[in-house]
């Protein structure tokens, strides 16, 4: 072979290589996955960043549709997808997987800050069971206006990296989070959980919680049988989101 055609192998490898490098950047730059849904009427109007459950994505479709409804354009992101997260390794979003999404969530809210029919000023979360703990980050460590935890994920019996979230993100400078959960909860059960939330309320004063009496884990959900569907838990705990994000709007 000579001298010009291996320089021109090497220059197309080089090409190749660089072209390569280029389209992983990008990838890692994408946001994960998400969905959105926005409510009639005259923009700009407030946001909402709407986080699932363990049992995935499909769980948010509902909810998108509520908090549409009452005026909010809903940002949904899958923080399982592009880890491989499911029910079977859901303990990793905590673990390893936990920096990750924190950076993934907070470009999430970034994007929303760029959506010309959104307040920028205006951005809120709400998370249900494992999207709790995410609710929780974003409002504890300021990214949104303020944040509720519907069944939210607080502790879990003793595990290997836990490292004491998502009690460690707030402290007297955290934005409003109100923890909604229930006395009968199978999954976050209560003797898990209300030391942390007190723990909370001593650090950080715009933290509430409220429990309901009467009421299990996924109370919103129809074909979640363990604990049972509660139709006056699940319009109140709306009722009490939707009240939330009103007295912190700007």
């Amino acid at each position: 072979m000579s001298y010009r055609n291996i320089q021109n192998v090497v220059d197309i490898s080089l090409s190749a290589a660089l072209i390569l490098i280029l389209s992983i950047s990008v990838l890692q730059a994408d946001p994960i996955y998400y969905e959105t849904k926005y409510p009639p009427g005259k923009a700009p109007h407030p946001a909402v960043v709407v986080l699932h459950t363990s049992s995935g994505f499909k769980t948010v479709k509902r909810q998108m549709v509520k908090y549409s409804n009452a005026g909010y354009v809903v940002y949904a992101p899958d923080f399982f997808r592009r880890h491989g997260i499911s029910m079977e390794n859901r303990f990793e979003t905590w673990t390893t997987y936990k920096e990750d999404i924190e950076s993934e969530l907070i470009e999430i809210i970034a994007l929303i800050k760029k959506d010309p029919l959104v307040d920028p000023k205006n951005i809120f979360a709400v998370g249900f069971s494992n999207g709790g703990y995410w609710a929780s980050f974003l409002g504890a460590r300021k990214h949104v206006n303020a944040a509720a935890s519907h069944y939210g994920v607080w502790r879990w019996p003793p595990r290997a990296g836990w490292n004491g979230y998502p009690a460690e993100y707030f402290d007297k400078e955290s934005n409003p989070v109100l923890a909604i959960h229930g006395d009968g909860d199978t999954i976050q059960k209560p003797k898990f959980v209300y030391d942390q939330l007190d723990n909370i309320e001593v650090r950080s004063p715009k933290f509430k919680k409220h429990i309901f009496s009467n009421a299990g884990h996924s109370w919103d959900c129809k074909r979640c049988s363990k604990d049972g569907y509660n139709k006056k838990v699940t319009k109140l705990a709306l009722e009490m989101t939707l009240d939330l994000f009103a007295r912190h709007g700007r």
